[in-house]
């Protein structure tokens, strides 16, 4: 059970379970334990993800409770901070794409000073070296450029996944606050975990969802109407346990006949920093019903 969620797989566990062999290959490659990663100054790492990717071949409810999920994955890295790892979960149902990429992080005092560092085990790596920033890289940069540093709209396709593209746009159709709760969000090492913003995005989702339900005369739960099928998310920065997040919905809208995609930002309200950029596609359970509806020819 604790790799369900009401009817399906559990995304926020599948993510975790994918984090764990990402970090389980990253220190098997180094040759020491997570609690031991430490920089050349004996300073404390962390593990802090810069983007990670889900997709599956069907939406997650249709995994089904006693059904045996076999895992596989490689890691890789480039240069002496960045890792990445391609990992494939293959069941009866479905099989689920993970792709991550993640980075070394020291912490001088709270969550919002974070700085890369090199761990001091570097040499013993013996993975797979890249000389060339892989395209999953190359990707994030992309995005991360976009999302702090560029002022000019965009107009091109930035982004493809689950089979749903996304343009760039500048303006939020609708917004929620959120409050890092550190019996749910935060990690053994006290950082937001990165689990916790697709959960952050699926709550305020929810509440924006089932509010323009009940303005339309729907009185139908919308996250039963809905099931995962893919995510995409861009890390930039972290938050303290009691931070106030604005989550700013910036799409959400059918994509094709039986798809929703959105996307998301949070934003740490005290200093206006942009911390990610979340975007999921998500399957109508009946494109008939309510939320279709709700959303058909939308913007």
């Amino acid at each position: 059970m604790p790799q369900m969620l009401f009817g399906g797989l559990s995304e926020r566990w599948l993510l975790k379970e994918a984090g764990d062999i990402h970090w389980r290959m990253l220190c098997a490659d180094l040759g020491v334990p997570s609690g031991q990663l430490a920089d050349r100054e004996g300073e404390r790492l962390y593990a802090s993800f810069m983007r990670i990717r889900m997709e599956s071949t069907v939406p997650l409810t249709r995994y089904t409770e006693n059904e045996s999920l076999a895992a596989r994955g490689a890691l890789s890295r480039f240069g002496d901070k960045r890792f990445f790892s391609e990992l494939t979960f293959l069941g009866a149902a479905g099989e689920v794409r993970v792709a991550m990429a993640s980075v070394f992080i020291t912490r001088s005092t709270d969550n919002k000073s974070l700085a890369r560092a090199t761990p001091q085990q570097i040499e013993r790596s013996r993975g797979l070296s890249h000389s060339v920033l892989p395209p999953f890289g190359q990707a994030y940069q992309k995005i991360k450029h976009l999302a702090l540093e560029t002022a000019e709209p965009v107009r091109d396709t930035v982004l493809e996944v689950g089979g749903a593209t996304f343009d760039w746009v500048d303006h939020d159709l609708d917004s929620r606050s959120y409050v890092v709760n550190p019996y749910h969000d935060l990690n053994g090492a006290n950082l937001l975990y990165f689990a916790s913003y697709p959960r952050i995005h699926d709550v305020c989702e929810r509440m924006i969802l089932n509010e323009r339900l009940r303005r339309a005369g729907h009185e139908r739960e919308s996250a039963f109407q809905v099931a995962p099928v893919a995510r995409d998310v861009f890390y930039y920065g972290n938050a303290d346990a009691g931070d106030e997040l604005t989550f700013r919905l910036r799409r959400m809208e059918r994509s094709g006949a039986d798809r929703l995609r959105i996307w998301s930002t949070l934003v740490r309200r005290r200093d206006g920093v942009r911390i990610a950029d979340l975007f999921t596609v998500k399957a109508l359970v009946d494109p008939a019903n309510a939320v279709g509806r709700l959303l058909a020819g939308a913007a």
